[in-house]
């Protein structure tokens, strides 16, 4: 099983994704948080199940775990740590590849 580590730009992409929900609808808000968490169970398991962002041409490989309302998780796995770096939550319309 690999472990989760959450990095401050995961952090404050997830609050902000929240808020902006929860400004006009509080039930998807919820849905953002339950979707991360449910997703995350599995994710522990099988860390590779997403693909690698193909779009980022940096040296890192970036994974994508969709999220409901067109929001995307990035992450990253260290399979010798058995560490997976959640590292940010951007939605699907932002220039991506420039802000990873």
């Amino acid at each position: 099983m690999y472990t989760p580590i959450y990095l401050p730009s995961f952090d404050v992409d997830l609050a902000v994704a929240e808020d902006y929900l929860f400004e006009h609808s509080p039930p998807a808000a919820d849905k953002l948080a339950q979707s991360l968490d449910e997703q995350m169970v599995n994710l522990k398991k099988y860390p590779f199940m997403y693909p690698v962002y193909a779009a980022y041409q940096g040296n890192v490989a970036y994974r994508i775990m969709p999220l409901p309302y067109q929001f995307l998780c990035f992450y990253t796995v260290d399979e010798d740590a058995k560490i997976i770096n959640m590292s940010r939550v951007l939605h699907s319309t932002r220039n991506i590849p420039e802000i990873l």
